[in-house]
């Protein structure tokens, strides 16, 4: 097979020779309703099946969470792999061989490059640890009885406080400063080239992803450091970023799959709030133990966590904050069916700080006796001083059909009715009914209510954003057209920072005579936001690129004068300082040259 190859032909042949339908009955039971396939959404919960397949035309859409796409799409949403992943598992199932790739498709030697730097510099920290200069953080970690198979287990490693250590290291090896920034190991000072270390004189935790690739780091200071005098942050997490996505990341998460069978069937996934608390719990035998890095739980943790079929222990601090927090997750975990539970844990105490002080016992005895998530707010509820309270009872009693309304699982809806009930003193009808008014309430027609509307689009920036979208549309799918349009798009600033993104990373590649087409730009930002707006791209092929770049870049100008407008007149509305004939007239469809309709 020749080096170059064109990887639009690739991926239709291989969408011929893979049935869409074949491959998402691995994960959605279908049934068929004329030309149609019909299943409950893997991506949200819900009772009514609301995702359908199309396998004449090669696409799945939900008409309940709005995902669609086609084969690539699901497998990359559903596995949560990045683009060439999920092209390269789909071409071995088809028997199609994907060439070495060159030219347009090569992988980006920067992306290639920071990967390499965040692999080295695990092995480069860990390294550390062991020398002299991480005594104190050997120390710190014997003093936490944190024993040396966790160090090695985790691959635990040590910045030293010199200044640009790593850097220096990074160079040597042969890794440019650029890769360094871009693997989030390091910065530019601002206005200079001058590169300076990211982490230092820290305790490192390396974070990896489900595949056991290093894609960033969580650094901690030790008591007494210069960090902790200086008022720094505890705790620094690598910069968010394609490479370290933080808010689909779990401290633990390369490990996850080992301990699963380690454990056996029925074995919790527990969910902690630090680093070293997933460290403590693994060394005491829990090796399910996973945290969020310095985010709240996500959707996108839910999701992930879903595919596992496990139920989740939420083990979290018992200060305001902890319980905040176990709301928050355990309500994004009800909602996509995952049972859950609520590990109650003294006051002041976290997993780490329990095995320290040599209290495995009772942790285990609280693990043991985690309350269900619907009783543990009733319990909270209920011991309220002010609980007698009628207005009160009625708050306790809404949050709580939520719960109910929000569950998947028609049993376990049924059994928390009773539950609820008995414990805040109403009847089943009387709480029946609650519910079925709050599953309204959550319906999308009901959201779309005079009562419960979300705030307005503005007209005249939804279709900016279009226009930045074709633009980019365009360009990506005929990187011929740049010449072409040579001044006006070296001259464009664009408003919306994933479209800026990738304008200035195709005036770079054009800088460097390298090709800057949709594929390439799929290889250089595999993750996050930019490679959904790709995504999308890759979905929505212009019919003529060349019609609907110039319709683009006529339509931009205008259209970014009505934006101005447009939120100029908004700000005047909130001070107050519209006429009545203003307000009138805000209230009329703009007429705009770009359609309503937009990625």
């Amino acid at each position: 097979m020749p080096l170059e190859v064109d990887l639009q032909e690739l991926t239709s042949r291989i969408k011929d020779r893979v049935e869409i339908e074949a491959v998402i009955a691995r994960k959605v039971r279908l049934t068929r309703k004329g030309n149609r396939l019909w299943g409950l959404c893997p991506f949200h919960s819900e009772k009514t099946p609301s995702f359908t397949v199309e396998p004449a035309r090669g696409f799945f859409k939900c008409f309940g969470c709005g995902e669609g796409g086609d084969v690539i799409s699901f497998v990359m949403k559903q596995d949560g792999l990045e683009f060439w992943e999920a092209l390269t598992l789909l071409a071995d199932e088809a028997g199609v061989e994907i060439p070495r790739l060159s030219g347009a498709s090569a992988p980006s030697p920067l992306r290639d490059k920071a990967r390499e730097a965040l692999s080295l510099t695990r092995s480069l920290f860990h390294q550390e640890l062991g020398s002299p200069s991480g005594s104190g953080a050997r120390k710190y970690l014997e003093d936490r009885e944190v024993s040396s198979r966790m160090w090695e287990h985790f691959s635990l490693g040590w910045a030293p406080a010199e200044p640009g250590w790593l850097s220096q290291r990074l160079r040597k090896a042969g890794i440019p400063d650029e890769a360094m920034v871009e693997a989030g190991l390091a910065y530019f000072v601002e206005g200079t080239r001058r590169l300076r270390d990211r982490f230092w004189d820290r305790l490192m935790f390396p974070v990896a992803d489900r595949s056991g690739r290093t894609v960033g780091f969580c650094a901690r200071f030790l008591p007494g450091s210069q960090s902790e005098k200086r008022g720094m942050g505890k705790y620094v997490n690598s910069p968010e970023g394609p490479l370290f996505p933080k808010r689909r990341l779990l401290y633990g998460l390369d490990l996850l799959a080992d301990g699963l069978r380690e454990a056996g069937e029925d074995t919790p996934i527990y969910l902690v709030e630090g680093n070293l608390d997933v460290v403590m719990l693994h060394q005491s035998g829990y090796p399910t133990t996973l945290a969020a890095l310095g985010t709240s739980i996500t959707e996108d943790h839910a999701r992930a966590l879903r595919r596992h079929k496990r139920p989740v222990f939420l083990v979290l601090d018992a200060d305001e904050a902890g319980k905040k927090a176990a709301w928050k997750a355990g309500r994004l975990m009800v909602a996509e069916g995952i049972p859950v539970k609520v590990v109650m844990l003294p006051d002041g105490e976290d997993p780490a700080s329990m095995i320290s002080a040599g209290n495995e016992a009772q942790l285990s005895q609280r693990l043991d006796s985690a309350w269900d998530i619907l009783d543990w707010r009733l319990e909270v509820w209920t011991k309220k001083p002010d609980f007698q309270d009628p207005a009160v009872q009625v708050k306790a009693a809404r949050e709580i059909a939520e719960w109910i309304s929000s569950t998947p699982d028609p049993a376990l809806a049924e059994i928390w009715s009773r539950r609820a009930g008995d414990r805040l003193g109403l009847t089943t009808e009387s709480l029946r009914r609650m519910t079925e008014n709050q599953s309204q309430d959550l319906s999308p027609k009901a959201v779309m209510s005079a009562g419960n509307q979300p705030p307005k689009k503005k007209p005249a920036q939804e279709a900016l954003k279009k226009n930045e979208f074709e633009i980019l549309a365009a360009l990506l799918h005929d990187s011929s057209l740049f010449p072409r349009h040579r001044q006006e798009l070296e001259a464009l600033e664009l408003g919306s920072s994933v479209p800026k993104r990738l304008l200035s990373w195709c005036r770079e590649r054009r800088l460097q005579s390298l090709p800057f087409d949709l594929f390439a730009a799929l290889r250089e930002f595999p993750e996050g936001d930019t490679q959904a707006f790709l995504e999308a791209i890759r979905q929505n092929q212009p019919i003529n690129p060349e019609i609907a770049l110039e319709s683009a870049l006529q339509a931009l100008s205008s259209n970014r004068e009505m934006a101005y407008k447009e939120s100029r007149k908004e700000e005047r509305m909130e001070q107050g300082e519209l006429s009545d004939s203003e307000l009138s007239n805000l209230q009329r469809k703009i007429d705009l040259s770009a359609s309503d309709e937009h990625p």
